[in-house]
């Protein structure tokens, strides 16, 4: 008889990334501030859950690039600042226009449509903030969905957690049009992508993360 596959338990592994996903969501929400502090027994606290399933979801979140850790020194969420939106957005450039490139080469109207509905129903019933950061990015997953690109999907979901606390930054407070323009850029996108004009999907999708970078340097400040 074939001995049984050395798998840890399932439902401890379950725990770590509901903690993680609880922990991310309040991260995105603004209960935790950049730069604040996380505490293990506070938080194992607050999620019933214990210490070690803590530990483990915030392995989780510092491999998505959301939090720091430190030898005997609690996490910290990271601070948002211009050298690292720059160079987070720079990455972010290349990524998704070798994406959009994949995506225009497939030609799926339909791949689109849905997140682009979706994007304009948050900015059309006046959704909260993180949802409609939360419909941006879900339009640019279904880009890289239908690029089929495993590995380059494995990198941007690498850097979307840190993508989306800077994009509700950018978001947080927005100036007058910038929600129609929103709509109106993916719209401009979706247009591309389902033309088939490769170059010229690649090429608007660099415009577009560096119209978001302007944006949201603006934002910080110097």
């Amino acid at each position: 008889m074939r001995a049984a596959a050395p798998i840890g338990p399932v439902n401890a592994r379950g725990i770590a990334a509901e903690a993680a996903h609880m922990i991310r969501e309040a991260i995105m929400d603004g209960s935790f501030r950049p730069g604040e502090e996380l505490r293990e027994g506070s938080l194992a606290e607050s999620l019933t859950v214990s210490r070690g399933s803590v530990r483990e979801g915030l392995s989780i979140l510092e491999r998505e690039g959301i939090i720091r850790t430190g030898w005997h020194r609690p996490a910290t969420v990271i601070p948002v600042s211009r050298d690292h939106a720059r160079n987070l957005y720079r990455l972010r450039a290349g990524l998704d226009r070798i994406a959009a490139q994949g995506a225009a080469h497939h030609t799926r109207a339909d791949g689109f449509s849905p997140a682009l509905e979706s994007l304009r129903s948050a900015v059309t019933d006046g959704a909260a903030r993180s949802e409609v950061v939360r419909a941006d990015l879900e339009f640019h997953d279904a880009v890289y969905e239908v690029a089929d690109n495993a590995p380059l999907t494995s990198a941007w979901q690498a850097i979307r957690s840190q993508i989306r606390l800077y994009q509700l930054v950018r978001s947080a407070e927005p100036e007058s049009g910038y929600d129609s323009s929103l709509v109106a850029e993916h719209s401009r996108y979706a247009e591309i992508l389902t033309s088939g004009d490769v170059e010229t999907a690649g090429r608007y999708a660099e415009q577009h993360v560096e119209s978001a970078l302007e944006g949201l340097l603006g934002r910080l400040g110097d």
